[in-house]
């Protein structure tokens, strides 16, 4: 058995297979889709010991996994900071819709109820307290520098006066936390105006994401900077006392998180993700709060959050970072659960989307894929659009998909490519990072697949001549055939394999709209045009795809239930007894009533596939003996094809208990029966419970995993 995921084993072993080809000297066509000779219409072909072998030569070389780094000493990702300033896209080319939108946002910024220098200075005095309570610090603070933030008395001294406008919670901030870049959109209640955060400490242009990279001292694994601060402060003498921790979301992933390398010392991932979590939300706050709503809100109680989720996740994961959120500060525990809202990042995609109708001319009942492909996972889901109330709205038409094969593998695959040309020459970690870094900022995101690549080889290593690899005058030369076969295609055809498997599933499709960082590379739309343009007559990336997951978050916060139905993509069920058939584990037989039953059977409350309509509910009547003792009811999750029979079947897992606290009954003692029906909603992102009970009160509740 394979010792990695299979995706990574597939993408490896393409890899191998292609460099074999090359080695022997074929020059054949590039494998299209559908070629006979793949192992299936994308590629997927095993070759085994050979890929293991090279791929363990790579790792002998010192080459680092590309999921999260060490130390400046043996890190080859530790590079430089992005390009110089002006406004730049995801990798740090200029953007000159992005530098026309610059001068407009930040007039935007400075406009929301015209807010005096009055009415914000509390904020401003608090932030001055704040820095003045830095103890133990041999210098004030610099931007991106992870600072304790003041006590909750000193928050309550310092809170401005309220002006709450529009309703419970008037403003709206949404993260989206990426496995390589993350970012921060928000909107006032009142107007509804989506801006994007485009300022990050020790920034060198302006733009919408910041790397999603923590630094961490060796000596008390306490965060030391975060984002384009960590990466410049792996570029000082400092960085030899320094960690760099960087695609840590990874984690998460339960396919892959056995196989990455482990955390440095007793940091975990959720600390790492907690961590980076409260250094962008007090930043955020304090540029929002800066630029104009001081006087208008209170940061404990008046903002609702929106996070975003890879749509792949499990339910167990995206309770950790409910979880996650509470210790990273965003909210409290005792906070309602609807102040925070976990939204899937292609449902947040499909939102923007959703703003262009008009603009991609679909009507009533068409069918759109969004592909959400960005540095660790790619998510699809297909919509339909619904006109049916009287306002646009949107509705799951297929079953999710998903896997962990975004634009970060087309490091790892250029990496090993690169370690194999020179393999002869012993290249120090901080010119590895150059040579990543031009390749993740310059290369990666042009590629198209017909032009040569000319890496610039870092001063230190001089102008090598080697002919053999086409290295001269200090560029080595790699071919479009070797980027295409070597370094693209290995995870493209993943992607493509994703988008056959939606279209199966949806029959009838009207666009693809490719979104995220991934998303926006003109190599994957080429392809992705060749594959499904007979089938698909719109593919396109609308306007900005890289921020269309943090901007249509902030549209989904501010439109009630904006997805109208959503698709089951597992089982769910409870623990019951049922009636004794031959055949079944005679152990889990029982009598009852003069007949025979057996435990722990398996009652199916939602089947894969299932369409769901957001505040559909599956009820259920139950008593309970155990007043006044909360109710705990387990819920039970299987990701196979066929229904299992029981909850501890192979593959069966227990995702959560549903905890209900049972109301106050005047004179009820200890035992007495309670009747109460239990309503379970999986139409929504998160699952959710309520329990009505017979005095007509209703608790609801969150999954507790």
């Amino acid at each position: 058995m394979s010792d990695v995921p299979a995706h990574i084993a597939q993408q490896r072993q393409l890899y191998h297979a292609a460099l074999q080809k090359q080695n022997a000297g074929q020059q054949q066509q590039q494998p299209g889709y559908g070629s006979p000779n793949q192992g299936n219409a994308y590629g997927y072909q095993q070759q085994g010991q050979q890929q293991q072998q090279y791929y363990q030569q790579g790792q002998q070389q010192g080459q680092q996994q590309p999921y999260y780094g060490q130390n400046a000493s043996n890190d080859p990702y530790a590079g430089p900071v992005p390009p110089p300033s002006g406004a730049y896209n995801p990798y740090g080319q200029p953007d000159p819709q992005q530098q026309q939108y610059q001068q407009q946002q930040q007039q935007q910024q400075q406009q929301y109820g015209g807010y005096s220098q009055q009415q914000q200075q509390p904020y401003d005095q608090q932030q001055q307290y704040h820095q003045q309570q830095q103890q133990g610090y041999q210098q004030p603070p610099q931007p991106g520098q992870v600072v304790p933030p003041p006590s909750q008395q000193q928050q309550v001294a310092a809170q401005p006066q309220l002006n709450v406008v529009g309703g419970e919670y008037p403003l709206l901030v949404a993260i989206d936390f990426g496995t390589t870049f993350s970012g921060v959109a928000y909107a006032f209640k009142q107007n509804g105006e989506v801006l994007e955060m485009t300022t990050w400490p020790h920034q060198a242009n302006l733009y919408g994401k910041v790397p999603t990279v923590s630094a961490y001292s060796k000596e008390n694994d306490k965060m030391h900077s975060w984002g384009y601060a960590a990466k410049a402060a792996m570029l000082t003498p400092n960085a030899r006392n320094l960690d760099l921790l960087q695609k840590f979301k990874l984690f998460l992933d339960n396919d892959l998180a056995p196989y990455l390398p482990p955390l440095p010392r007793t940091i975990n991932p959720q600390t790492a993700i907690s961590d980076y979590l409260r250094a962008i939300h007090t930043h955020a706050i304090a540029e929002i709060l800066k630029n104009g709503g001081g006087g208008m809100i209170d940061p404990q109680h008046h903002i609702q959050y929106c996070l975003t989720v890879p749509a792949m996740w499990t339910d167990a994961a995206k309770g950790v970072m409910r979880r996650t959120a509470i210790e990273a500060g965003l909210i409290q525990p005792q906070d309602p659960p609807h102040r925070l809202l976990l939204v899937s990042e292609p449902e947040a995609a499909a939102m923007y989307c959703e703003r262009k109708c008009e603009q991609f001319n679909l009507r009533q009942g068409d069918r759109f894929m969004i592909c959400d492909a960005g540095g660790g996972t790619v998510d699809l889901i297909v919509f339909q659009v619904d006109y049916s109330s009287g306002t646009r709205a949107l509705t799951e038409v297929t079953r999710g998909s998903g896997a962990s094969c975004g634009s970060g593998f087309l490091d790892e695959n250029f990496s090993m490519l690169v370690r194999h040309k020179l393999q002869r020459y012993d290249l120090q970690p901080k010119a590895w990072a150059q040579i990543m870094e031009e390749f993740v900022f310059m290369h990666k995101p042009q590629f198209d697949g017909d032009d040569d690549a000319f890496i610039q080889m870092p001063s230190s290593v001089g102008n090598l001549v080697d002919l053999d690899m086409r290295l001269e005058d200090g560029l080595l030369a790699i071919s479009a055939q070797e980027m295409r076969e070597l370094v693209f295609d290995p995870v493209v055809n993943q992607v493509l394999g994703l988008i056959d498997g939606q279209l199966v599933q949806s029959q009838q499709c009207s666009a693809i709209f490719l979104v995220g960082g991934f998303g926006s590379s003109p190599y994957l739309h080429k392809r992705v045009q060749q594959e499904f343009e007979s089938r698909v007559p719109l593919i396109r990336y609308p306007p900005r795809p890289d921020l269309a997951v943090v901007r249509g978050a902030v549209y989904h916060g501010l439109t009630h239930e904006p997805i109208q139905a959503r698709v089951a993509r597992r089982w769910y069920g409870v623990d019951t007894t049922r009636p004794y058939k031959a055949g079944d584990p005679v152990e889990k037989k029982y009598m009852q009533d003069g007949k025979y039953r057996v435990r722990d059977g398996f009652s199916v409350f939602v089947r894969p596939g299932q369409a769901i309509a957001v505040d559909e509910c599956i009820s259920k009547k139950y008593i309970t003996h155990k007043y006044p003792e909360p109710l705990s009811s387990p819920l039970f999750v299987y990701n196979g094809e066929d229904q299992p029979e029981f909850v501890d079947s192979q593959g069966v897992q227990k995702l959560c208990d549903f905890t209900i606290p049972l109301p106050h009954i005047p004179g009820a003692a200890p035992g007495t029966p309670v009747i109460f029906t239990l309503r379970l909603y999986f139409g929504r992102t998160e699952l959710k419970a309520e329990a009505e009970f017979q005095t007509g009160e209703v608790i609801s509740t969150l999954c507790h995993f």
